[in-house]
């Protein structure tokens, strides 16, 4: 397939993007480079306004929540079930302004940063200001990288974000959001099984969905990108075994991993293009997690490909019981 000079300038400043920014947060000081692999690729795959204030206004609400969710943390750390409480009526908030595409897009962020920080600041051991200030850094980071390539590889034409229409928010609509992502953060809260925290992220995606049939397309999409990428990272992994450590060698390896994913999204329209941004993330995120200068993390990497399975496989079994369960209220309702 033939690629136009545009898909060339925007698989390259996708590219050198998420690069350059994995590649600042590997060989930096940072105790979470992992956002200097999220926040780049969210913005290079779903940003549409890429002046400051576009950018701005794409992450302030994400470390705006982050904020938040440790002030909260912080002041009602001996009183979990307040800061579960307090959880609750800040997903049922954002869900309740998400009633477009866009808006739920929007929200995707601020909620799995609020789950995170108050995941990780329950456990007492990590400096979780450094955290909040790390968010920043990397969001400036992200944001200069992001511009510079912008520049270099300009965008033939910026279309018009497309209009979408209102959607009216049910008490439904409410309910099953707030009930899988309150009982995710819950089942966080208890159980110490952190490296679980970032399969939040689909379980949001699915449960802020309007239909039932949106719902189920967005598990089985999540099912073969998540599972997808964790076996193309494993696979990276492999082969950077021993040579991580090599920053020229590890940067073209990186560098045409993403360049091959970003090619095939870039060159494909509608559903497909989604599945793979949702691939290149699932991708990026498990590398600059766990291969470090001396250890590769196969085994996390593993483990995080075994919780995304469990955790979509449960989202799968829950919308099939309560299919089940319309079925039997609609013949019933027929035969009376």
């Amino acid at each position: 397939m033939l690629i136009k000079n545009s898909d060339v300038n925007a698989t390259l400043r996708v590219t050198l993007t998420i690069t350059l920014c994995m590649l600042m947060g590997k060989f930096f000081d940072l105790d979470s480079p992992v956002y200097l692999a999220l926040y780049p690729t969210i913005l290079m795959t779903k940003g549409k306004d890429f002046s400051w204030q576009g950018i701005g206004k794409m992450f302030l609400p994400t470390l705006l929540a982050a904020a938040c969710a440790l002030a909260i943390s912080e002041i009602f750390y001996d009183h979990p079930f307040i800061i579960w409480t307090i959880s609750l009526v800040f997903f049922d908030t954002m869900r309740r302004r998400a009633d477009t595409p866009i808006k739920l897009g929007g929200m995707l962020m601020p909620t799995f940063n609020w789950i995170l920080i108050v995941v990780f600041s329950q456990q007492g051991s990590f400096d979780m200001t450094m955290r909040i200030h790390e968010i920043l850094i990397s969001m400036m980071i992200t944001a200069v990288v992001a511009k510079t390539m912008v520049t270099l590889f300009p965008f033939d034409k910026v279309a018009k974000p497309p209009a979408f229409k209102k959607q009216i928010i049910t008490y439904q609509h409410r309910f099953v959001s707030g009930g899988l992502i309150g009982g995710g953060l819950a089942f966080l809260m208890i159980v110490d099984l952190l490296s679980a925290t970032f399969c939040m992220v689909p379980v949001i995606a699915a449960s802020i969905q309007f239909t039932r049939d949106k719902f189920k397309s967005v598990v089985l999409l999540r099912f073969i990108s998540q599972i997808g990428g964790c076996a193309i990272a494993a696979i990276f992994t492999i082969m950077m075994a021993g040579h991580q450590n090599t920053i020229i060698f590890y940067a073209l390896g990186l560098g045409t991993l993403v360049f091959i994913i970003t090619k095939c999204m870039i060159t494909s329209e509608g559903p497909s293009r989604d599945l793979h941004a949702d691939v290149l993330l699932a991708t990026m995120l498990p590398i600059q997690l766990y291969i470090g200068n001396t250890t590769l993390g196969l085994e996390n990497t593993y483990l995080r490909a075994w919780e995304l399975t469990v955790t979509l496989s449960i989202l799968f079994i829950f919308h099939q019981l309560t299919r089940s369960r319309d079925n039997n209220e609609q013949r019933n309702h027929q035969h009376s």
